[in-house]
């Protein structure tokens, strides 16, 4: 098991998994934990950056759906060979995703999604659509299980994307939906977030089912910006992590 100890920092008030994210992404950038390392334990990472053991967990998840970890039963958690350009590629959007580009992912989003939107309203097929509408009465279902929740959203939005029918909008928008996941779990449980995401999603369902392409990309657009905004209102309140101590003394001192 590769340690890294000396270079782990004590985050403070990081309530936030995309914080242990960063950071773990870092060790890996520097090349303090290459491919193949194992990394430290639940519990001990949980000591070393200072934060409960569910918000590391949080943040091992989301490295496992970037690709960038695999989690192995019994075996711990180790550092995955970037052998797939497209989840390499999806760990390089994932370090992207942060306050000062949020802007550049919503555009990037919107651009890709809104189109999907606008092609599925094309010439949507019956079985297609009751698909599209079982997702959100799913959705309305669980507002309370917030991983249901949180997966129902994305298989909406890819669901969408399968709709297009063109298998490269499929995968970006399957990407965008894996990486958004990374924030997902921190910006929307509050119980208005959810209401207005499914009334947004249901906008998106109707015009879809009346095949008006141009309502489809506008409501999708809309969704995709108003929730960029929802996001960034909450990183601005968020106190920012600020970390002074040197990364590189040794754990018996922290």
């Amino acid at each position: 098991m590769t340690g890294g100890g000396d270079y782990i920092r004590s985050v403070r008030r990081a309530t936030l998994p995309q914080e242990i994210v960063n950071s773990i992404a870092d060790l890996i950038i520097r090349g303090i934990w290459k491919p193949g390392d194992m990394i430290p334990t639940e519990k001990e990472l949980a000591t070393r950056f200072g934060v409960g053991r569910s918000t590391i967990r949080e943040a091992v998840k989301s490295l496992v759906v970037l690709g960038v970890l695999e989690a192995r039963a019994g075996d711990g958690s180790f550092i995955c060979e970037p052998t797939s350009k497209l989840l390499s590629g999806a760990f390089r959007w994932g370090l992207l995703l942060s306050e000062r580009n949020l802007g550049d992912l919503v555009e990037t989003m919107a651009l890709v999604e809104g189109e999907c939107a606008k092609r599925a309203a094309q010439a949507p097929s019956a079985r297609a659509v009751y698909e599209l509408f079982a997702l959100h009465e799913e959705m309305v279902s669980c507002k309370d299980d917030h991983l249901r929740f949180m997966e129902c959203d994305k298989r909406f939005h890819v669901h969408i994307a399968n709709m297009a029918q063109n298998a490269i909008y499929t995968n970006i928008a399957a990407t965008i939906q894996e990486i958004v996941q990374v924030w997902y779990p921190v910006a929307n449980h509050a119980k208005e977030t959810k209401v207005a995401i499914v009334q947004e999603h249901l906008a998106i369902a109707k015009a879809v089912r009346a095949a008006d392409p141009l309502a489809a990309h506008e409501a999708m657009s809309r969704h995709l910006l108003s929730a960029g905004g929802r996001l960034k209102g909450f990183l601005e309140k968020r106190t920012s992590v600020t970390d002074v101590e040197d990364p590189r003394r040794p754990l018996s001192q922290w």
